[in-house]
């Protein structure tokens, strides 16, 4: 039970963090942010190889994700 409890924290945090990335890949769709461009591309890229790195430590299938950040349904 408590690998079931980890490993949905584990997949909690990774939606929480690809939520993050969409929000990052919309700022860069906006001209208002134009100025912070490489700024929020290295956010960007940083936020991909931590969930990277973490699906590979976890052996997580990212292919289809399994739950939303609490509250978003």
């Amino acid at each position: 039970m408590a690998e079931t409890f980890r490993k949905s924290k584990v997949e909690h945090y990774i939606s929480l963090l690809t939520l993050r990335r969409d929000t990052l890949k919309q700022q860069l769709e906006r001209a208002e942010f134009d100025g912070q461009r490489e700024y929020l591309q290295g956010q960007l890229s940083a936020i991909d190889l931590i969930v990277n790195e973490i699906a590979s430590e976890f052996a997580l299938d990212l292919s289809h994700p399994k739950s939303k950040p609490h509250g978003e349904e």
